[in-house]
């Protein structure tokens, strides 16, 4: 059975979007810290691939994780659930007011607006179109042309070392959204896309250490998190509409989304300062689950004599990317103090404590998603 034009280029916008190419290209790091940030974030993009070459389903990491554990799975499930919803919110935030840099008045507008829009998109089922539109754009703005704003200026740092590791550390959370692709409505065939969005993201990161953008274009890397927003909330819909089943997220996710902007507008730099903290601890939790089952879900129904090198690999794999989850988590509780600290902490022990009192039922959602096994 072969693709439509369609379904092969919405999947390919979908995946560059979760990595915001435009936002990569801007930052404009020292050589030394986009290389790094590459080769830090290579094993995940490869477990990434393993995973969505196996099954493609819109329960994403979810299904991988429960495959070994119903209790584990949740604890994901949960984690994963708290930290992009979060994001979701506070992103629109930091468009608005950080990055466009408008008017309050427009930004308060905004705030509103966008959402709105945005779970308009998603619940009709546009989101795959209007992704596809501003990857495309995003990849041409990030050539570093000068008729487009670019300038060549190579990035210097005389960064100290514990600093050096927190800047590659930061760099890399844009990358790590690849995590999201799963989350699609994939088919396994495609699953060297990943690969594709990977190579041609950390080549515009690596390129964009020798060129600076204008002002427009760092502007316009609100097309970036627009996308990633969009992609965010397109993977939690998938997730809870059609992965699990909830069908009243249909009416109950759009609005959440909506009214909790508008509360944002109450003090939108104490709103973005309160959910980040949570969103970003609760992220490294929800990835290092998956991390640490590679091995045992990839290698589940083989013979351990044929699949002992593949294993080998997973967890070498499984090993590389684990740790810097665990390290990024490290990090988060290690520089938050006060109110931070304790959203930090309750946002890792929260969705914990949930997953193994009130673990998701196993039958219902595994007969739910048949039509996605390979």
């Amino acid at each position: 059975m072969g693709f439509t034009i369609d379904k092969r280029f919405m999947l390919l916008g979908f995946s560059m979007s979760t990595t915001a190419p435009l936002v990569l290209a801007t930052l404009h790091e020292p050589v030394l810290i986009s290389v790094s940030t590459a080769l830090l974030t290579l094993p995940l993009a490869l477990i990434v691939y393993l995973y969505v070459n196996d099954y493609w389903g819109p329960d994403g990491l979810f299904h991988y994780v429960s495959s070994v554990s119903m209790r584990l799975g949740s604890v994901q499930l949960y984690s994963w659930l708290l930290s992009y919803f979060l994001y979701i919110i506070y992103t629109v935030d930091y468009v608005d007011y950080m990055v466009l840099k408008l008017p309050d008045s427009v930004s308060n507008a905004l705030t509103i607006v966008l959402p709105v829009v945005f779970s308009i998109i998603v619940v009709t089922g546009l989101s795959y179109l209007v992704l596809l539109a501003l990857s495309l754009a995003q990849v041409i703005l990030a050539l570093p042309i000068p008729q487009l704003g670019w300038v060549r200026s190579m990035a210097i740092t005389h960064t100290a070392l514990p600093q050096l590791f927190i800047n590659i550390l930061s760099s890399s959370l844009l990358i790590v959204c690849i995590t999201l692709v799963p989350y699609a409505d994939g088919d396994t065939r495609l699953s060297r896309y990943v690969i594709y969005v990977f190579v041609l993201s950390s080549a515009l990161m690596i390129v964009g250490s020798f060129f600076k953008a204008s002002l427009v274009i760092t502007q316009l890397t609100s097309l970036g998190y627009i996308g990633l927003i969009l992609a965010e909330y397109t993977a939690l819909y998938n997730l809870l509409y059609y992965g699990l089943g909830f069908k009243r997220s249909k009416l109950i996710i759009p609005a959440l989304v909506v009214s909790l902007d508008a509360v944002s507008l109450m003090n939108y730099d104490e709103f973005y300062n309160i959910t980040i903290v949570p969103s970003v601890a609760a992220l490294y939790l929800t990835l290092l689950i998956p991390l640490l089952t590679v091995p045992f879900y990839l290698n589940r129904s083989k013979p351990l004599t044929k699949a002992l090198n593949a294993r080998y690999i997973h967890i070498v794999l499984s090993a590389a990317a684990s740790l810097m989850m665990a390290y990024g988590a490290y990090t988060v509780l290690t520089q938050s103090t006060g109110v931070s600290l304790y959203e930090a902490v309750m946002a890792l022990i929260t969705p914990t404590l949930l997953g193994i009192v009130r673990p998701l039922n196993r039958k219902q959602h595994f007969s739910a998603n048949d039509k996605y096994l390979t």
